[in-house]
């Protein structure tokens, strides 16, 4: 018997391990049902009163809080009880970092809701926000929209497409049906800055119906945790001391919480199956924790566009040769990324939009910023890293030389 037909022939602790995904949104959400009725009572009026009312709310918190998955339970949920009424409510999500531009946004919504043959080019944004609203008028549809995620649209984009969304409805005739609703999400603790970069304008056309989302306490993550385990593991395979162990390491600061926990028991099992143990013990989750902030990050870097994969592969080179040194300043991560522009044959940007780069990794929480203190001349940004240098380098490499 070879290898490979040995280890596929070898039992697991996992029933289903896709329910650990992070892109896998659970019937239930534990501890967020607070939330989620929020959501539905602030939206309610799309059923009751349809064509006459649309709605804007913003969801906040730290990574690992839950913005996405809450999200996405509620988009899915609304638009069944809708349909159920009769009324024809379109949710969809977008990832604004993944999905590029505004116009590739709005490209990708009308080929999935309405007309999979929309051109690739040929419209501006604008033209293609106008053939999706003449869609939703000729759907009799209402569209409520997420935007996941959206610090990463502002920063290629500034608040243009924000603004266009929120005030569509007003450029139409009037006595017009409210066609598109909104929800937006943004990323702790960057959204501050973000929403205060905005013109007054935008700003004011998001409204003040904002959901913001704690961190999860250790009760909290020990309960996500036995309702995903419930539907990933085979009864009695997770120690009760491994889940406890798990949420003390998810409950530390800055660790991703829930994000982290989900990944953690993942990552753990995992490793189980590759020593051949039927159980998850405590050692399982000692032996992996140091690749979980790593394992978290891929995720991220795999959606970076490409010059945001070489400032950062700029300030991972910096930081890897000096050890002793927390943060390093902007120029000298703009003479790097200089630098790692030539060697992979790109034209280097300009100070702004490497800033916009800097600005953009660190609301992903993939770098850490401050300002200059005592003992440096004037002020400037310091840019620093939460992970390990020397890893982050070997990823990114590795990814921009074709690497899968």
């Amino acid at each position: 018997m070879g290898l490979v037909e040995e280890a596929l022939g070898s039992p697991s602790v996992f029933k289903d391990e896709s329910k650990l995904s992070l892109e896998y949104v659970p019937i239930s959400l534990p501890c967020r049902k607070n939330e989620l009725l929020a959501l539905t009572q602030l939206f309610r009026s799309l059923i009751e009163r349809p064509e006459e009312v649309s709605q804007r709310v913003l969801i906040k918190g730290k990574v690992g809080t839950g913005k996405t998955v809450l999200a996405k339970r509620f988009g899915q949920d609304f638009e069944k009880a809708a349909q159920a009424r009769n009324v024809n409510i379109q949710y969809a999500h977008v990832n604004c970092r993944i999905d590029g531009s505004f116009f590739n946004t709005l490209k990708n919504i009308i080929r999935d809701k309405f007309q999979q043959t929309f051109p690739e080019r040929g419209f501006s944004s604008e033209e293609a926000l106008q053939v999706l609203m003449s869609l939703l008028d000729e759907e009799g549809a209402h569209l409520l929209l997420v935007l996941d995620e959206l610090e990463a649209l502002i920063s290629r984009e500034g608040s243009a497409p924000l603004y266009s969304l929120s005030r569509i409805q007003e450029s139409r005739l009037p006595g017009s049906a409210q066609r598109l609703s909104l929800i937006c999400i943004f990323r702790a603790p960057q959204c501050e800055n973000i929403l205060r970069s905005l013109d007054p304008s935008t700003r004011g056309t998001l409204g003040h119906r904002i959901i913001d989302l704690d961190e999860y306490d250790s009760e909290e993550l020990l309960e996500i945790l036995n309702y995903r385990i419930k539907e990933s593991f085979k009864e009695n395979a997770i120690l009760d001391e491994t889940m406890t162990l798990i949420t003390d390491i998810a409950s530390q600061p800055n660790s991703g919480n829930a994000r982290a926990a989900i990944e953690l028991t993942y990552l753990s099992g995992k490793c189980a199956d590759s020593m051949g143990s039927p159980v998850v013990l405590p050692m399982h989750v000692r032996m992996v924790q140091p690749r979980l902030s790593m394992a978290i990050k891929i995720g991220d870097l795999e959606t970076l566009k490409r010059h945001e994969k070489m400032t950062l592969l700029a300030v991972a080179r910096i930081l890897a040769c000096r050890p002793e040194e927390a943060y390093i300043g902007m120029g000298e991560v703009e003479r790097m990324y200089a630098t790692v522009c030539e060697e992979f044959g790109e034209e280097s940007r300009r100070h702004t939009q490497v800033w916009k780069y800097v600005q953009s990794l660190s609301s992903l929480g993939l770098i850490t910023t401050k300002i200059s203190g005592s003992g440096i001349r004037g002020k400037t940004t310091l840019v620093g890293l939460p992970l390990s240098a020397g890893d982050l380098e070997r990823e990114l490499s590795h990814m921009m030389n074709g690497g899968s």
